[in-house]
């Protein structure tokens, strides 16, 4: 009986490992090593602010009131509003996060390519860490992109569920948005004489429902104009400068084509990029960023929708992205790669030899940043937030006040202590920051010392060098946190007594 169990177990097992069972193996794998990976990652800015704004909100009134100045749709809040009804604890945020990504992995894995493809997208460093580990709304964006197009590949959605796909993945991102947009363009060239057939009630029913998502996603994207006004002068870059031109043009080379800077001092890799150091020539990057497009086209080129697809998101993507200001996000960019993902599995049947090399070149690069992101994430903290809200426990005297000095410092420690901390921004005790906000250094210096000095002593967070807002002989230096991967969350902790 005990060799019969023992056969059945080995069979069993064979049958996993087997041919048969591929891709429950890499989905297992995946789901493995992302659970750990978000045990190990510790919640950052980006992540944490989300978090707290539907943690702290009451209602979602409230939630969409201060997500206005957030400037992106509100699906992935709502999200994380119904998870803070249950728990004020991160990990449930991230613990969703890889869920979502799992089935992403799970249909990518349906899709008609090989094995060795199928591994290749799936680990490397967009599916596998930026937008799987790290929990943000990019990862549901992707999911909502790669279902879309299975959906098409495999002609399995009516007009009015892809009008509902395309209505949703508005909802998660701008540049989801311009995806959507440029989708249905393509879909409409593609398919314009059956559409031309269609029931008009029906035809009727699903524009309505696609204008109903664009409008409603823009709403949100676009903030306040006193507030928007505020975010375009940070850019002082006029629109015919290098820097802009550079930066329109090399989408893809940052987001195909991206390799981190491995030798980033003090494993500061996170949207570094290799190329900016190198010191190239203005116009070698012209070079490489216009062939980081071509590329692309040249993979794709024999299947007319992906590559309608393609030209239409770059088209859509450059023009948009040309008129914001200068920001600066590998996040950004690898939307680049999903929508190059999705072309290439829509046009996998019709991709030359020359096609599939060049291919593979591509995911094995993105392989290597993903495998070398995890596992720098395992090594060393993202964000030293964690380590700081357990040091903080260890320390704080009973009924001590903790200040933090720097706003973007503060979302994550309060994500993990579930306090809140006196905001730089208004005077105020804040979990989340407050980017509509700002107070001249004369009241807030006010403002800190009044709060100081309502008790004999108080807990000094920093990030940066503390600057004429405190009397620094009246702080003494507790313990220093400066192994972040993200450096803007080191941290060095002081004890003001009064």
């Amino acid at each position: 009986m005990n060799t019969n169990i023992s056969q059945r177990i080995l069979v069993s097992v064979n049958n996993i490992l087997s041919n048969s069972h591929p891709n429950l193996l890499i989905l297992a794998i995946f789901f493995v090593l992302s659970f750990i990976g978000i045990l190990q990652h510790e919640i950052w800015l980006d992540e944490a602010q989300h978090f707290l704004i539907a943690r702290d909100s009451k209602t979602l009134t409230e939630l969409f009131h201060v997500c206005r100045f957030e400037g992106h749709p509100l699906l992935w809040n709502i999200i994380l509003f119904i998870i803070t009804r249950f728990s004020s604890n991160p990990f449930w945020m991230q613990f969703m996060h890889i869920i979502i990504s799992c089935i992403t992995v799970a249909v990518i894995l349906k899709c008609n390519i090989t094995l060795v493809e199928k591994i290749l997208i799936i680990f490397g460093y967009y599916f596998l860490y930026e937008y799987n580990i790290i929990s943000r709304n990019y990862g549901i964006s992707a999911l909502i992109m790669i279902l879309l197009v299975y959906f098409y590949i495999k002609n399995k959605v009516t007009l009015i569920k892809l009008a509902l796909a395309i209505f949703i993945l508005a909802q998660t991102h701008l540049f989801s948005l311009l995806f959507s947009i440029a989708f249905v363009l393509t879909y409409i060239v593609h398919n314009r004489t059956s559409l031309l057939q269609q029931n008009k009630k029906i035809l009727i029913t699903a524009v309505l429902i696609v204008l109903a998502g664009w409008l409603i996603s823009a709403y949100f994207i676009i903030p306040p104009r006193t507030y928007g006004v505020k975010f375009i002068s940070y850019d002082s870059s006029g629109y015919f400068s290098t820097e802009r031109i550079v930066k329109t043009l090399s989408v893809g080379l940052k987001g195909i084509f991206y390799i981190p800077d491995y030798n980033a001092p003090d494993h500061h890799f996170i949207n570094s990029l290799y190329y900016l150091t190198l010191n190239l020539k203005v116009w070698v990057i012209y070079l490489l960023s216009i062939t980081a497009i071509i590329i692309p086209v040249i993979i794709i080129k024999n299947n007319r929708f992906a590559l309608v697809l393609f030209c239409s998101y770059l088209l859509i993507f450059t023009t948009v992205y040309f008129f914001l200001p200068l920001v600066y996000g590998i996040r950004y960019f690898g939307f680049f790669y999903v929508v190059f993902i999705c072309c290439y599995l829509i046009a996998r049947p019709q991709i030359s030899k020359i096609g599939l090399f060049l291919s593979i070149i591509i995911f094995s690069l993105q392989f290597a940043n993903g495998i070398y992101a995890y596992s720098t994430d395992l090594r060393y903290p993202f964000s030293e937030a964690r380590d700081v809200s357990y040091y903080l426990k260890k320390t704080r005297i009973k009924n001590e006040k903790v200040f933090i000095l720097n706003a973007t410092l503060r979302p994550a420690i309060s994500a993990y202590t579930g306090e809140k901390y006196f905001g730089i921004e208004n005077g105020q005790f804040l979990s989340f920051c407050h980017w509509d906000e700002c107070l001249p250094d004369s009241v807030l210096k006010s403002k800190l010392n009044d709060a100081l000095n309502t008790d004999n002593t108080s807990l000094v967070i920093a990030n940066t060098p503390i600057q004429n807002l405190l009397d620094t002989a009246k702080l003494q230096r507790l313990a220093s946190f400066n192994h972040g991967i993200f450096k803007g969350e080191n941290a060095v902790v002081y004890r003001y007594r009064k």
